[in-house]
């Protein structure tokens, strides 16, 4: 029987490199069988359980508001539950919402690349910018301005959505004046 261990890079990166030649000497969390992949040592993704979010800072520039969102690891939600999460550079959908959660606009598009996933402890933090073109920028029309109550996020490999109350007007018209979403890093 062939014996072989597997840490993904986001899983390291929680595991820490000291952790790593531990777990390369042989510490059962480290060996897996190949057909069964047991004993493999994982760290749980981040999922809006496990994240309180807030809005941090707002500016304006050149008929675009940006707005800063942090996310903060909560403690634990069980004895059993990992004390960290892996949180990754990039999110996987974003929009805002009104008090019923129903999107309103287009959905975020992505500036560039995420980076490297990284894990998030109790009270750590990782920030995203939204940036979101100015109504006055449009006809109203076509723009058809319209009060927003939430930023909506998703994150990778969770099926419930992070949110954050929020006091903005946006282009319900989902064909002009979508938001932008930078990558996720490490606050």
């Amino acid at each position: 029987m062939s014996r072989s261990f597997r840490v993904s890079a986001a899983r390291a990166a929680v595991l820490g490199a000291a952790a790593v030649p531990a777990l390369v000497l042989g510490g059962p969390a480290a060996l897996a069988d190949d057909a069964a992949e047991a004993g493999v040592r994982s760290v749980a993704d981040c999922t809006s359980l496990d994240l309180e979010v807030t809005e941090t800072d707002r500016g304006a520039a050149a008929g675009t508001t940006y707005v800063e969102f942090t996310f903060t690891k909560k403690p634990p939600r069980s004895p059993w539950a990992d004390e960290a999460c892996v949180m990754y550079g990039d999110l996987v959908d974003m929009y805002w919402g009104d008090q019923e959660g129903h999107e309103i606009g287009a959905h975020a598009v992505r500036d560039g690349e995420g980076g490297d996933p990284f894990a998030l402890f109790p009270g750590d933090t990782a920030k995203v910018t939204v940036a979101t073109p100015n109504v006055g920028n449009f006809d109203p029309e076509e723009c058809l301005p319209t009060e927003v109550m939430a930023a909506n996020f998703f994150l990778k490999n969770d099926y419930g959505v992070a949110w954050v109350l929020t006091d903005d007007v946006v282009c319900a018209n989902p064909e002009v004046g979508g938001p932008r979403v930078s990558p996720v890093t490490p606050a």
